[in-house]
């Protein structure tokens, strides 16, 4: 007896199930895009409005709190981030799912925002500069936690155009959202004394993480299987005896050496946008429109960074980083000078130093990036990443504290001095020391690693 042939969906039913599971994929993927940018728009708008380099840094002045407390904002939230960079990463590692962790993170960084206000607002002295510590230590620790959260969400959920176009969109969004809110507080509360003002602008802030979070509710995640959790003598290991052994052999490399020049060269114009908010914020705490106008100008640059860099990027990285220190270099020279003529009283003069330092940073930052990426072989990257991370984040801490010292028992103004200083030096440095950018990624084959020696 002949076998009945079968219909095409009976002869295929894997592959039109396959087809229907890609779909949905698909159609999941492209839901998911609307709603990262828009909760990506929040998170910007959030850190924005409750910036703990320009917003806090107002408070901190406007409160009369010490110079040193309102410089080493800086050096408390880097050194907490190193703490979590290496004591929780195994875990972010081994998670499945990070949606909810991501929530969690942004209602716990609101909570931190918000018990600064409370204290301050209904607080003595002590009690606002406990808050203050408190508050930017657990700051800085859930800020690199749900960094690394989000790097590992992002690439688990979305390809790389989908990630591209989230970007520009958060950005765009995020940089117009605050300037439009913070323009609606200026005329809303100009007449309000300068404490709460600038309360009200971290309120907003609390709200728009509080926004964040909810948003992130809708996001449909892709679970991921979780790696195998390392030994905890492992761990111990890689946190300890094992950093040292691989900075030991990253070191013996002579492109990690070349990048650590760079890296730790470029420090000090990265503390530009702390230090140049700090001044402004010492000229300006108390006027109507001071923290509004460096807000406006934090969120303009952002907008007007992106699309100039990317263009710079592809002709030269050492362009890029010459002229990123040089922006630095020159602002705070002209800043100096009008600070010492006794002519920086205008809140534009700083607003403009802050927008230009910020462009700068932004470029830096992404340079950076892109020039480890084409030195680091690839058996290399992840240590190359890990090591000089922590020795920028080190190195971070020590610097911004001996800054704030500066600013605390003299004036912020030597402080940006040194940044200028060290800025030109490191724009001069980027040419000497960086070779031509290649037209390929260096070749891996010809590398020797310590153990082949």
């Amino acid at each position: 007896m002949l076998a009945k042939p079968r219909s095409e969906s009976q002869a295929h039913p894997m592959t039109t199930q396959q087809d229907t599971t890609q779909a949905k994929s698909a159609a999941v993927a492209r839901r998911n895009v609307p709603i990262l940018a828009g909760q990506g728009a929040f998170n910007m708008m959030a850190w924005s409005m409750a910036s703990p380099s320009i917003v806090l840094a107002f408070l901190a002045v406007s409160l009369d709190l010490p110079m040193f407390l309102a410089g080493l904002l800086v050096t408390i939230r880097h050194g907490a981030g190193t703490l979590g960079d290496i004591f929780v990463s195994d875990r972010i590692a081994r998670l499945s799912r990070k949606k909810g962790a991501i929530i969690w993170m942004d209602i716990a960084v609101a909570a931190c925002f918000l018990l600064v206000v409370v204290v301050t607002l209904m607080g003595d002295r002590t009690a606002t500069i406990a808050a203050f510590v408190i508050a930017i230590f657990l700051i800085g620790v859930l800020e690199e936690i749900k960094a690394m959260l989000i790097v590992d969400f992002v690439s688990d959920n979305m390809d790389s155009r989908s990630r591209m176009q989230v970007s520009y969109v958060q950005k765009a969004i995020g940089g117009a959202g605050t300037i439009a809110l913070v323009l609606l507080v200026h005329q809303l509360m100009q007449d309000a004394p300068a404490l709460s003002r600038h309360s009200t602008v971290v309120m907003i802030g609390v709200l728009c993480f509080l926004l964040s979070a909810i948003s992130m509710l809708a996001f449909r995640e892709t679970a991921i299987g979780a790696k195998v959790a390392p030994e905890p003598s492992a761990r111990k290991s890689w946190a300890l005896t094992g950093f040292f052994r691989r900075a030991r052999d990253l070191f013996a490399e002579p492109w990690f050496r070349r990048f650590m020049v760079i890296r730790l060269s470029f420090v000090v114009v990265g503390l530009s946008v702390p230090f140049f908010a700090l001044i402004a914020a010492e000229a300006h705490h108390s006027s109507a429109k001071g923290l509004t106008a460096l807000i406006i100008s934090s969120a303009a640059a952002v907008l007007v960074a992106t699309p100039l860099w990317r263009v710079l990027n592809g002709y030269s990285l050492n362009l890029v980083m010459a002229v990123a220190a040089l922006m630095v270099a020159v602002t705070g020279c002209v800043l100096m000078v009008l600070h010492h003529a006794g002519i920086d009283h205008d809140i534009h003069v700083h607003a403009v130093s802050l927008f230009l330092v910020t462009i700068a940073v932004t470029g830096l930052g992404g340079a950076r990036s892109l020039y480890f990426m084409e030195v680091a072989p690839k058996d290399q990257r992840v240590a190359a990443k890990a090591v000089s991370t922590s020795l920028a984040r080190i190195a971070i801490v020590a610097i911004s504290a001996a800054l704030a010292a500066v600013a605390h028992s003299a004036e912020v103004a030597w402080a940006i001095v040194f940044i200028t200083v060290v800025s030109l030096l490191a724009a001069i440095l980027s040419f000497w020391i960086l070779p031509p950018r290649a037209s390929a990624p260096a070749p891996q084959s010809t590398r020797v690693s310590p153990k082949d020696r």
